[in-house]
């Protein structure tokens, strides 16, 4: 029997993951992201054809390689962005350490976490390659492809060297320890024994599903986490918002920058709904005697009664506005209150168990959504309503077992 090699065995993992998340995302959802990559690009092209040609009337050849070369440096820079958060993800919470007790060297662990770090990096290809076909036409062809080949380069380069730095930071060791290599300092210092604590003893209450549920994610959002981070955030952006209204004196002005301020909190509302919803373990949660129905009220009830209060609230304290105004103004800003908090809610229940996937794509709906009102007024919300009804249309997935 021949035995195979770790970088086969490596090879055959990477190979399996890959398909069995391209499994778990199913047709519609890669549909829908070919569909956001599609807006990208065609808002990239739009974006830099523009001003590429008018760098190439009045600087000719030079000034539209130059303003290009900044451009595709820009993308590479924003991937390796991309694999730096990635690989912080993996550092803070890495699949380890199983690994250690594998007969593997510590560097083929490291290039196979750098290779999981450097795959969503692969998104600033899109974009890129926009960009490039921006230049058909008014760039030689030659010029082109070095360009191409220097950012295939420079995003190399750039995801490696952020991997790297971000690995040296996690893997900070003192005594003993520091003398092992970096990637297995990695593996063993993030996971620090917590403190032990006396528990209250337990109390069983007769309550509904939903309410009990509500009280989970109340416990949950309290504790240090992504889900606090992203109410700490909703929450300055309210408070930013209310004090616009005294603070800006012409009532248009402040009610631009309050409805701005109120939109970023809904969003940030949104963020904590798809972590909350998709945050618990599915095995611990299928056991339960729990609804679909459950799940989402326990999440839109609290949303539907904190953002009405503060629609109120803003009504109230926008005395610089005429009173009709004043009425009108929570049913001129209900769209993105029930809109973007819906979206989130929706696409965390859909993804039961990966909270940061149903985050990613909540964001990359928001981009795709903004850089459609930017390129035609208002399209932007057309977006998010077919966002909003693909994700609910995904819904029934809530409590099913993931794919084999």
């Amino acid at each position: 029997m021949s035995r195979a090699t770790p970088t086969q065995a490596f090879r055959a993992l990477e190979r399996r993951l890959l398909a069995r998340r391209a499994a778990e995302l199913g047709l519609r959802l890669w549909l829908v992201t070919a569909t956001l990559a599609a807006c990208v690009a065609a808002f990239t092209y739009w974006q830099v054809r523009v001003p590429l040609d008018g760098a190439r009337r009045h600087g000719g050849v030079p000034a539209a390689t130059r303003r290009l070369a900044t451009v595709l440096g820009a993308f590479a820079l924003a991937g390796g962005a991309l694999a730096a958060w990635r690989r912080r993800s993996l550092a803070s919470a890495p699949p380890g350490p199983e690994w250690l007790a594998l007969p593997l060297e510590p560097a083929r662990i490291e290039r196979h976490l750098d290779a999981e770090a450097r795959l969503p990096a692969l998104g600033a290809v899109v974009p890129a390659a926009a960009a490039c076909l921006a230049g058909v036409g008014l760039l030689p062809v030659w010029a082109l492809a070095l360009l191409a080949l220097g950012f295939a380069l420079a995003l190399a380069l750039a995801t490696r060297l952020a991997c790297a730095l971000v690995l040296l930071a996690a893997a900070r060791a003192a005594g003993p320890a520091a003398r092992l290599p970096a990637a297995w300092r990695a593996l063993v210092s993030v996971r620090s024994p917590a403190a032990a604590r006396r528990l209250l003893p337990a109390r069983f209450r007769t309550e509904s599903p939903a309410r009990a549920l509500a009280r989970l994610d109340r416990a949950v959002s309290l504790r240090a986490g992504p889900p606090r981070a992203r109410l700490a955030l909703a929450g300055g952006a309210l408070a930013a918002g209310l004090a616009a209204w005294p603070a800006v004196g012409e009532p248009f002005q402040a009610r631009a920058l309050a409805f701005a301020a109120f939109a970023l909190a809904c969003a940030e509302m949104g963020a904590w709904a798809a972590w909350r919803a998709a945050g618990d373990p599915p095995a611990a949660v299928r056991p339960l005697p729990l609804s679909l129905g459950d799940a989402w009220r326990a999440r839109a009830g609290a949303l539907a009664a904190l953002l009405g209060a503060v629609l109120v609230t803003h009504a109230l304290a926008a005395a610089p506005l005429p009173p009709l105004a004043r009425l009108g103004l929570p049913l001129a800003w209900a769209l993105p209150a029930a809109l973007l908090p819906l979206l989130g809610l929706h696409l965390g229940l859909s993804l039961p168990g990966r909270p940061a996937t149903a985050e990613g794509l909540y964001i990359a709906w928001l981009a795709t959504a903004l850089l459609a009102s930017v390129t035609i007024p208002l399209l932007g919300w057309a977006v998010l309503l077919a966002a909003c009804a693909q994700a609910t249309r995904r819904l029934p997935r809530w409590n099913a077992p993931e794919p084999v």
